[in-house]
């Protein structure tokens, strides 16, 4: 028991002590500018980064809403939108590939009494959106880049490698949505994985003996996805919104320390960024990012100390600040559960567990 406890905290704070690692060694030498930079900056634009940050994590909570009703589950938007708020910013503290997001999601829908299989679905819809948006921007990014420097060199490499990456992830959760077989195959490695990381935050889990309901469920989610796909646009229009409330966090931290950034150097610097955040074993890409966003926006000719500062207010906003409020949020979610034996509403019917 003992090791296993030593194995759940090395896993949790070997990959947080490199990311801060990477931090060290990226603000320490520069540290003096970033404090004079950060003590000019504007108050007014960091206040609209913060803005679209608030923004962003709206349109993530607007995605989960809207797919969970087209499977026709029924829960008060701030419940589901502060859902989708914690989900997310487990994913960037316990590094994870993302199974930590669907766990803690999953078992906060599920003690609103909706069925794991319809919980997992609407991640594994929204994922695949988030994914396929993702390789839009790092491919736009990419061309942007080109553009600017025409010259096949490492960080172009690097940038067609980060989109096979993207596309790769997306394309593989893709084809297990569609594929009934390949479906089934990856389902108990799922439910076995989501258990799991339930397991490490809840101490219970899902009994093994309902791995059969858990499929059935799934099933018929993706049927159900299947069959309604053409409601389908009004997720993928909050995906995008969300992608652009990111991108705009990025550019008024910029333009809080006085550096106004075209559409071209903005897009591929925050692409080039965000393929970063995709290593499993770093938090968020936490360290990674920033030394990605650094590069590439000091290569198209920002000051290395600005660049990093921006980067650093990026993380702030978008990943420092959310985490701390996910705590509070996780109370209010965790006061405001249903009692045991209450029903949720599905498809306009009272629907028991």
């Amino acid at each position: 028991m003992k090791q296993v406890s030593v194995r759940k905290k090395l896993a949790l704070y070997t990959p947080l002590a490199l990311s801060l690692g990477l931090l060290v060694w990226l603000i320490y030498p520069n540290l003096g500018e970033i404090v004079r930079t950060i003590r000019d900056s504007n108050p007014r634009w960091l206040l609209f980064s913060f803005g679209f940050s608030v923004s962003s994590y709206v349109f993530m909570g607007l995605a989960l809403w809207e797919v969970l009703r087209i499977l026709g589950i029924r829960l008060p938007f701030l419940e589901t939108a502060g859902i989708a708020f914690v989900s997310t910013t487990v994913n960037y503290v316990v590094s994870s590939a993302g199974i930590s997001g669907f766990a803690t999601r999953a078992h906060l829908l599920g003690k609103r009494k909706v069925p794991y299989g319809a919980s997992v679905t609407s991640s594994v819809v929204i994922t695949v959106l988030i994914y396929l948006a993702l390789a839009l921007i790092v491919v736009e990014g990419a061309v942007l880049q080109f553009l600017q420097t025409p010259d096949f060199n490492r960080s172009m490499a690097e940038a067609l490698l980060g989109v096979a990456a993207v596309l790769g992830f997306a394309f593989a959760l893709t084809l297990m949505f569609f594929h009934h077989e390949l479906r089934a195959a990856w389902a108990r490695k799922l439910f076995l994985a989501v258990n799991r990381l339930i397991f490490f935050f809840s101490k219970r889990e899902i009994p093994r003996e309902n791995f059969e309901k858990f499929e059935r469920q799934l099933d018929e989610g993706i049927r159900t996805i299947h069959g309604r796909k053409f409601e389908l646009p009004k997720v993928v229009g909050y995906v995008f919104c969300d992608w652009v409330s990111n991108i705009m966090i990025l550019y008024f931290a910029f333009k809080a320390i006085g550096v106004s950034l075209g559409a071209t150097t903005l897009i591929a610097g925050f692409a080039f960024g965000m393929l970063m955040t995709i290593i499993p074993i770093l938090p968020g890409g936490l360290g990674a990012m920033e030394a990605a966003m650094t590069a590439a926006f000091s290569g198209m000719g920002v000051p290395v100390a600005q660049a990093l500062t921006a980067s650093l207010l990026f993380r702030l906003f978008y990943y420092l600040l959310p985490s701390f409020a996910s705590v509070f949020i996780y109370w209010a979610l965790h006061a405001s559960e249903p009692p045991p034996g209450s029903v949720h509403h599905r498809h306009g019917r009272a629907v028991g567990p």
